[in-house]
């Protein structure tokens, strides 16, 4: 037991995600066009000298970048947007460097062409953020879900937080669908809209790491949220690419929150002792919280330490559907 948890201390800082949510403020854009398109390819980069910051620094940062919030002037229009610049902590390789910034490139293509009502928008690319394309995206006004949920919580009902996760299910379908892995699933990269729909935001960029250099083979992801296979790799192992499976795992967490107003392990306040919690496999949950049986049912499948347990997402939406129907009919 101490042999592994010596092993994933020094990778906690990789796994601690700083998000200042309070000001971390995202929302909707008016319509605007990029100035320049030089890749020749999907990928639309904007002139950095049309991206101004607000700020001259971060907005918000995670374990995968600092996100400014800045204006994209465009033509005689101008609206708010979100330009996160990727972050690889203690990175000097540079030919890990060149891999990541190919891997990158292929990542943003594949979110160039995605397009979903739930699935944050691409806009295009800029430079000048960072050793990295900073990405930039739409500001939402509700920031993110987490940030949403503890400061408007009497607007809930269970009808509420159903259709919110069933709305949060449709986007991670759809990535799915398109063979796109979030990898990084938290309530803190689902983004909240001016209507209060929510966006899936800084999806497939968390495997670009394990993807690029075996110096840099963990998960990214917070240890709440994370499937048991990607924390806790053989010793000879390096932990493996996230997958749809371990995606399902992260989406019992989101249910957990959406629902009940906890996130996964809410009683521990350190990563470290999450991670002793994990090791010992003690459920994300515990008795203070009076969960409804279907639900924690449900969840519990979510959590299985057998992958191949976990439902698709297309039970996901069955079920959440069928939750919805159970709340909303008549007694």
């Amino acid at each position: 037991m101490l042999k592994r948890l010596r092993k994933v201390v020094h990778l906690l800082p990789r796994f601690l995600k700083f998000n200042d949510s309070s000001k971390r403020r995202i929302g909707p854009a008016p319509n605007g066009k990029a100035s320049t398109s030089d890749t020749g390819d999907s990928i639309v980069c904007i002139q950095s000298s049309n991206i101004i910051r607000q700020t001259n620094y971060p907005t918000a940062s995670g374990g995968l970048g600092d996100v400014y919030k800045c204006t994209w002037n465009c033509d005689a229009s101008s609206q708010e947007v979100a330009v996160k610049s990727p972050r690889f902590p203690n990175l000097s390789d540079h030919q890990a460097t060149v891999k990541i910034n190919k891997n990158l490139d292929r990542e943003i293509r594949i979110w160039a062409v995605l397009e979903h009502e739930y699935v944050l928008r691409l806009y295009g690319t800029v430079k000048d953020f960072g050793p990295f394309r900073a990405l930039v995206s739409p500001w939402m006004p509700n920031g993110t879900l987490n940030f949403y949920l503890n400061h408007a919580p009497e607007i809930f009902t269970m009808v509420g937080r159903l259709h919110l996760l069933r709305q949060i299910a449709e986007g991670l379908k759809y990535l799915h669908d398109n063979n796109v892995i979030h990898g990084d699933l938290t309530s803190n990269n689902v983004l909240v809209a001016a209507d209060g729909s929510p966006r899936l935001s800084d999806f497939g960029i968390s495997n670009i790491m394990v993807q690029s250099n075996p110096a840099f083979s963990y998960h990214t992801g917070a240890v709440r949220w994370v499937a048991p296979e990607l924390l806790n790799a053989p010793e000879d192992q390096p932990i493996q690419c996230a997958t749809k499976s371990s995606d399902i795992y992260a989406f019992g967490g989101i249910m957990l929150e959406v629902l009940y107003g906890k996130q996964p392990y809410w009683w521990l306040k350190t990563a470290i002792h999450v991670v002793s919690a994990r090791f010992k496999d003690i459920e994300p949950i515990d008795s203070s919280v009076n969960i409804q049986l279907n639900h924690l049912d449900f969840m519990r499948r979510c959590w299985s330490i057998k992958s191949e347990i976990r439902p698709s997402m297309e039970e996901v939406l069955i079920y959440l559907q069928e939750a919805l129907s159970n709340e909303t009919s008549p007694i």
